[in-house]
């Protein structure tokens, strides 16, 4: 029966600690809550070995220790501490602790060692014992040990080694015995081992020390050594006994170990992706940032929580069931699936999860790495297209196409390169270009290879070939280096272009070029195109008809001849124009602007539109501009514009003037109405032209809105900004106005667009019905088409009004309201239809076609 005493000041793990240890027969546990208490039991009874807390209030755990060494007790101590601080740990074995076991972990494991560690102590100390009862005893059992095993006087001198302890020093027996133990230690450890040794007394005769020693060939390796003082009958020390063993590797594994461990550690804060240790249940233990930024929860809400605490049933089912094949078969496991995070979206994961095993070799829980491959699935979408394309693209490639290493060996084409060669490409991959082409003109083509070999670069070259049929052609060669993943060169790639009709292509294009020369000089408009640089490339030769000015002197002098022609008052916003091109500005710009002839002084008007230019292959060339003499224009547009200002003066106050005499008319009928009162049908007729001239009133007024349209030209509006303020214009009562519509938004319209959504309004307010309580206006796009659609939940329009009421006069207003907003509507060639159901409210569809909105 091994007798314990165990001392902490947590009564909870001094209980549980006693029921482990007391499973088993041989052991014997007494608890003891204060290291005050344990040494009052240890002076009333004896005990095997001592557990004992490092933290306690009154006396810690080291100075317990030093207390029941003072007193004379030797009994094994064993430090059983929440601490795992590296000074703990060497003061505790420092000051005669046998072993230091840190709490935490599996307890199973962790009592298993405990007891383990009582085992040797004990063994330890009753090989103590036996060694003082029997001197013969215990050289046999010496020679026999594995531990190295030593005695040596005060003075440091060996008086006896065993086996092991020669064999660790490679000498014999003989030759060391006589020798100082000292020249083998360094010079500092032997410092604090003297002065330890010095501090041995007969109540306190054991020292446990760890310290280096010089090896003979010079290697420095460490030792733990239990030395014992020898004492006369007169407390004098007459000898040293040790016993020790090699801690080198120990020693490296510890230093190992804890530099793995800050490794881990270190490497896990840092680590992007989300990173989890949960056990075989699916509760979590651990956790990085990355993964508590995954679920939206801090570490300490996670430690503790189960797997279906933060995903969909679906997906903890599967990653509960992919759990299971690891603990089953503990094997390294990746797969792609989804989870979904914080914000409730799936993302497309990579688990790559292993085995996490416990000290006896169970597995003890999962430890796993999730990698977020949504924007990698994208990349090989997108790299699975351009390899398809890349495959199709050389497939299709009308021009012969090869790839030959650098020794001019083939290794892939294309098909119109076997019909070039006349051979399969079976038939040619393996093959030297000399076997295909003409010795002189095979050996032109491998110099040129080299070239691109020595100094990659994008070779293009003409020459001539012989094709299948020993035709010599002209090709044009354009060839470049293929590099391997290592940089260098691994051959050429190749397209052999047949530019035989080229060269005909070339003598028509410039009898082409000179056609359109031709055709551009003798236009009626000012055409021109403006260079990168902001200087007149060409100018065709109607500038001097125009301006006054040749085409030499706007090429050479482009910003001087346009001050001396521009008017003064457009000459600002000319020059701004001009000094805002640049490749960015992608748009048809147009403005009208005045010149001032040099010669006659005449004043003309140009329409100018210009827009980008670029060549074959996409490069801006700069801006094309075409101007065109719209004098006469101007000056119709003057008299017709003078001609609608005395128009409207006149409609105006012909209006004012007629809608007065009908409000007196109004009046009077008003009167005769009071003075008829006697006379039904007199009222009855006065009545009837009170309505006719009502009747007059809203049409006079109507002719004022309808006057307005196509008076100012259709310009950009903002959609929504439009739909707002025409509902704030209206008094809705309790009615809901919603508006769903994109604020970038804008249309091309009348600017009376706004009495459009007005009179839809309006006219829901007066006609929807006890029922209405809500309006909405929103937009919808497909294809080329914007659709802007009015609908309310008031009683509708019925069956046989629909086709009638954008008609002029139909209503039961004025009638006149939906017919202006058809009218407002076509000036830009909107439409507008009512597909409402009847006695479920109004859905009025506007069609907006392409070119007349835009997103700003």
């Amino acid at each position: 029966m091994i007798k314990i005493l165990h001392v902490d000041d947590e009564p909870a793990l001094l209980e549980i600690t006693r029921i482990f240890l007391e499973k088993e027969s041989e052991y014997s546990v007494k608890n003891a809550n204060s290291a005050i208490e344990g040494i009052s039991l240890l002076k009333s009874e004896p005990f095997d070995a001592i557990i004992s807390d490092f933290e306690m209030p009154g006396m810690n755990g080291i100075e317990f220790l030093k207390e029941i060494r003072a007193l004379g007790f030797s009994t094994p101590f064993i430090i059983f501490s929440g601490r795992g601080r590296e000074d703990v740990l060497i003061e505790a074995i420092n000051n005669g602790a046998d072993f230091y076991l840190q709490k935490g972990g599996k307890p199973k494991a962790q009592f298993a060692e405990m007891k383990n560690m009582i085992v040797q102590a004990v063994k330890r100390k009753q090989a103590e014992k036996a060694l003082r009862e029997s001197e013969e005893r215990y050289r046999a059992v010496v020679e026999s040990q594995t531990e190295f095993v030593c005695r040596f006087a005060p003075s440091g001198i060996i008086n006896f080694a065993n086996e092991a302890f020669c064999r660790n020093y490679n000498v014999e027996s003989s030759s060391i015995i006589g020798r100082s133990l000292k020249t083998k230690i360094p010079r500092s450890d032997r410092k604090r081992l003297e002065v330890n040794l010095r501090l041995l007394r007969p109540n306190n005769p054991v020292l446990d020390i760890e310290h280096r020693v010089i090896m003979p060939d010079g290697e420095v390796r460490w030792q733990h050594w239990i030395d014992r003082a020898i004492f006369d009958e007169n407390g004098n020390i007459v000898e040293y006994q040790a016993v020790g063993r090699d801690t080198t590797i120990q020693k490296r594994m510890q230093k190992s170990l804890k530099e793995e461990i800050n490794y881990v550690q270190a490497l896990m804060n840092t680590i992007a992706a989300p990173v989890f240790f949960r056990d075989t249940k699916g509760v979590y233990y651990d956790c990085n940032l990355a993964f508590e930024e995954f679920v939206g929860y801090s570490r300490d809400e996670i430690i503790g929580k189960n797997i279906y605490d933060f995903f969909e049933k679906d997906l903890a089912d599967v990653y509960a069931k992919k759990d299971e094949e690891i603990v089953k078969n503990p094997h390294v496991q990746r797969y792609e699936f989804c989870a979904n995070n914080s914000k409730g979206e799936k993302k497309d994961v990579i688990f790559s999860k292993t085995a996490r095993f416990a000290e006896d070799g169970t597995v003890s829980g999962i430890v796993g790495i999730i990698i977020d491959i949504s924007d990698r699935k994208k990349i090989e979408n997108n790299l699975i297209k351009e390899v398809n394309f890349v495959q199709a693209l050389k497939d299709t490639i009308p021009a012969p196409v090869f790839y030959r290493d650098r020794y001019g060996i083939y290794y892939d084409c294309n098909v119109a390169f076997e019909e070039l060669v006349g051979l399969s490409k079976d038939e040619i991959i393996g093959k030297n270009i000399h076997d295909f082409f003409e010795k002189d003109l095979a050996d032109v083509y491998t110099k040129k290879d080299l070239e691109i070999i020595n100094n990659p670069h994008l070779q293009q070259y003409e020459y001539t070939i012989n094709n299948a049929k020993g035709e010599r052609i002209d090709v044009l060669f354009s060839k470049t280096a293929l590099f391997g993943a290592d940089g260098n060169v691994l051959g050429i790639v190749g397209v052999i272009l047949d530019i035989s009709n080229r060269k005909k292509m070339e003598e028509a294009l410039r009898k082409n070029e000179e056609k359109f020369r031709t055709l551009a000089d003798y236009t009626y408009d000012l055409e021109s195109w403006i260079g990168p640089d902001k200087n007149i490339v060409y100018i065709s030769p109607s500038c001097e008809r125009i301006t006054g000015f040749k085409p030499d002197e706007f090429t050479k002098n482009g910003i001087r001849v346009i001050k001396n022609l521009i008017h003064p008052d457009d000459l600002e916003s000319f020059i701004r124009h001009y000094e805002s091109f640049s490749e960015e500005m992608t748009d048809v710009v147009h403005f009208d602007f005045r010149i001032i002839r040099p010669d006659d002084g005449k004043l003309k008007w140009l329409s100018h539109y210009c827009q980008p230019v670029y060549d074959s292959s996409g490069k801006w060339l700069g801006r094309r501009e075409t101007c065109r003499d719209i004098t006469l224009r101007k000056e119709y547009e003057d008299k017709v514009s003078e001609v609608n200002e005395k128009l409207n003066l006149l409609s105006s106050v012909t209006r004012h003037d007629v809608l007065n005499q009908v409000t007196a008319l109004l009046g009077y009928f008003e009167l005769s109405r009071e003075m008829a009162a006697d006379n039904p049908q007199a009222a009855m007729m006065v009545g009837k032209m009170e309505v006719i001239a009502s009747t007059i009133q809203h049409q006079i007024t109507f002719t004022k809105d309808y006057q307005e349209i196509g008076v100012h030209s259709p310009a950009w509006q903002n959609l929504s900004e439009t739909v707002w303020y025409s509902a704030y214009m209206v008094s809705q009562g309790d009615v809901l106005v919603d508006v769903s519509i994109d604020e970038k938004i804008e249309i091309y319209a009348d600017p009376l667009l706004n009495k459009v959504f007005y009179n839809f309004i309006d006219n829901s307010i007066r006609h929807g019905g006890e029922k209405l309580s809500q309006i909405n206006i929103f937009s919808e796009m497909s294809d080329d088409l914007l659709k802007i659609i009015y609908t309310d939940d008031g009683q509708g329009i019925s069956c046989h009004d629909k086709d009638k009421i954008l008609l002029k006069g139909f209503g039961k207003n004025t009638g006149y309201g939906l017919f202006l907003t058809s009218n407002v509507l076509a000036m830009t060639g909107m439409n507008i239809n009512e597909c409402g159901v009847p006695g479920e409210g109004v859905r009025f569809e506007i069609t907006v076609p392409g070119g007349m909105y835009r997103i700003k």
